[in-house]
């Protein structure tokens, strides 16, 4: 097969030959305002839509407020028992410190604060063998200092869970 045919002309040579088109000024007035316009009512429509999302997000805050409000303080109240839950009862804190205390410490004070944290106050010759006594045991190790002062005839050392 032989490619005697003359190859198609080009686009550009095609857009040549067509003929001027004229259009009026008054069509081209309307081409441009309807360009100048397509923004703007876009632009209006935009600010429509929005408002009617934020009347309806208020709407539904209105009716949830309560409903949230209350989910909100049962979780609070979650945690809040979590706390206490989570650490171990009074009972089992006392058997950890009679075994982490020294023979000749005496426990003065032993609680809980509202918050749910241990506090203890513990009468000894010798503060830092009581510290080193509570370190050692994994019941007890968490414990800080808090204080100490002069009592009868020792030191009581306040210790409390950060």
């Amino acid at each position: 097969m032989a490619d005697d045919a003359p190859p198609n002309p080009s686009l550009l040579a095609r857009l040549g030959t067509l003929p001027p088109v004229s259009i009026g000024r008054r069509a081209a007035g309307i081409v441009a305002v309807l360009l100048i316009l397509a923004p703007v009512a876009t632009l209006l429509g935009a600010k429509l839509l929005t408002a009617a999302a934020r009347h309806d997000a208020a709407a539904v805050a209105a009716a949830q407020g309560p409903r949230i409000a209350a989910a909100r303080a049962q979780a609070a109240q979650r945690r809040a028992l979590a706390t206490v839950i989570d650490r171990p009862t009074l009972g089992t804190t006392l058997e950890g410190l009679a075994r982490a205390l020294p023979r000749e410490t005496q426990l003065v004070r032993a609680g809980r604060g509202a918050d749910g944290r241990l506090a203890i106050e513990a009468s000894t010759a010798d503060p830092d063998r009581l510290r080193a006594g509570l370190r050692r045991d994994p019941a007890t190790a968490h414990l800080r200092d808090a204080g100490q002062r002069r009592g009868d005839a020792a030191l009581v050392v306040a210790m409390d869970e950060p």
